[in-house]
């Protein structure tokens, strides 16, 4: 009997290729800058949720001060080592309303837009907040730019949300640039007065908020007539910053308001007024104006955003300039023996500053 070995079954047919699709190299390099956009936003918002709790590395500013040769020094201290005298100060000269806003003063920049509009030609103002400053230092460059405005507007926006009041001035304290490659209170107070950030005076501080706006140019110890000036505007404008509680979001209770409130049917008082801090001269060593034949950009499509956050992204004061022969404050303590010289910080010699500038809180309201 013969047997017949079964035989496989036959494997199935291949099927046919199908036709290789060409991606155009557009749409391949379009995918690849979407990925990379998305990559680098969410990077963004990491790197924000982890210095809500760990110091600041540094900053591309450190890294462009050190890049021209400076030697940058900076020591994170924490806000409790920081006298809130220098608080005070900075919320004074650079944002009363620190802590009314969401981190950006629209008011404020659509004065300083005004302003601008008045004085084409001129040094420029601004209504640049202490969030929008601490975003453009911890995550950006200076120098303007379309993707660089509207980025610093929308992190100002997360840091407000994912840090809150006391850490955005704890970093802000921190990473600011107090000229010759000091950034942070504490490298400028033992640079410029030979202390720590804790022990800083009214007036020490008030000069470190004073040279803020430019630096490098401005000097804290030594300072010129103008910042004298500006200092004398900004410790009247401190009194008024602790009395009324413009601080009390970073310094807690003993600087919250506490003054009486109007009975029912009682005209409200009217609203603090703060001094105008005066205009930097337009001549001299301490002049901030461009070059009088220095001209303007032009202007591109995007003009109403652009002149928005370009006016968010100035670093001086925002209110109105007030008249030269104005500008100088008004009172003088009556323990100077010259009222009408330099208000609350007359001392023209380079020597370390006292307490005797003028009038600012020295401890907190009752």
């Amino acid at each position: 009997m013969t047997y017949e070995t079964p035989q496989p079954p036959p494997l199935p047919a291949e099927p046919a290729p199908s036709p290789t699709r060409t991606v155009p190299l557009w749409r391949r390099l379009a995918v690849g800058a979407v990925q990379v956009g998305v990559g680098v936003f969410a990077l963004f918002h990491v790197y924000a949720l982890a210095l809500k709790v760990v110091p600041a590395p540094g900053t591309l500013l450190m890294i462009q001060r050190s890049g021209e040769g400076q030697h940058v020094q900076q020591d994170w201290v924490s806000l409790d080592r920081i006298s809130p005298h220098l608080v005070l100060a900075v919320i004074s000269a650079e944002d009363a309303k620190f802590c009314e806003h969401d981190g950006i003063d629209w008011d404020a920049i659509e004065k300083a837009r005004e302003f601008n509009r008045k004085h084409e030609g001129k040094k420029r103002r601004g209504g640049s907040t202490i969030s929008q400053q601490t975003a453009k230092n911890v995550f950006f460059w200076n120098g303007g730019g379309m993707a660089r405005k509207a980025g610093e507007a929308w992190m100002t926006y997360v840091i407000e949300a994912v840090w809150g009041k006391r850490r955005i001035m704890e970093v802000y304290l921190n990473v600011a640039e107090w000229g010759d490659g000091l950034f942070g209170a504490e490298a400028a107070a033992q640079a410029r007065f030979g202390k720590s950030a804790a022990d800083l005076t009214p007036l020490e501080a008030a000069r470190l908020a004073a040279v803020l706006p430019s630096p490098n140019k401005w000097s804290a110890d030594k300072p010129g007539p103008y910042v004298r000036k500006r200092t004398g505007s900004i410790q009247s404008r401190m009194r008024i910053v602790a009395n009324e509680g413009f601080a009390a979001c970073v310094l807690g209770d003993d600087f919250r308001s506490n003054l009486p409130k109007p009975e029912p049917g009682e005209t409200p008082r009217p609203p603090p007024v703060l001094e105008d801090l005066p205009d930097a001269p337009e001549t001299g060593e301490e002049a901030l104006i461009a070059p009088a034949d220095a001209t303007a950009p032009d202007e591109n499509a995007n003009d109403a955003l652009n002149e928005i956050l370009n006016s968010a992204d100035e670093t001086f004061n925002t209110e109105p300039a007030a008249d030269p022969a104005e500008a100088a404050p008004e009172t003088t303590p009556e323990s100077l023996p010259e009222p009408e010289s330099a208000p609350s910080d007359p001392q023209p010699d380079p020597s370390p500053p006292t307490d005797e500038g003028g009038p600012t809180i020295l401890t907190p309201p009752e």
